[in-house]
């Protein structure tokens, strides 16, 4: 006999996806830099399992994000740095769904 499944129960592909969504969200409407933050942002990045180029591209976008807020940069180019994380952020997004089969994401 098989045992039961609980359909309702997260996925860890899920899990990362939920993370990425919330970081991609706060990216998208930070105006400050928190520490804390900063932690639990990095700590989702790494959840995600072996570094790889677009890891690395990513915490190297936040980064130069934070970067440019901390040092009251010009709008326009923190701006840019946000557009920047956030392309990247949906491009991990998009490797996490399709690391998995087709129809699960």
């Amino acid at each position: 006999m098989l045992p039961a499944t609980d359909d309702g129960a997260p996925w860890p592909w899920r899990d990362h996806l939920t993370a990425l969504g919330a970081l991609r969200r706060g990216v998208a409407v930070q105006s400050s830099v928190d520490a804390a933050d900063g932690v639990r942002a990095r700590r989702i990045l790494f959840s995600l399992g072996d570094p790889s180029g677009d890891l690395l591209a990513a915490l190297d976008a936040l980064d130069r994000f934070e970067r440019a807020i901390v040092e009251c940069d010009d709008p326009s180019a923190i701006e840019a740095r946000r557009l920047s994380c956030l392309v990247i952020l949906d491009r991990l997004a998009a490797n996490v769904r399709s690391g998995f089969p087709s129809g699960i994401a």
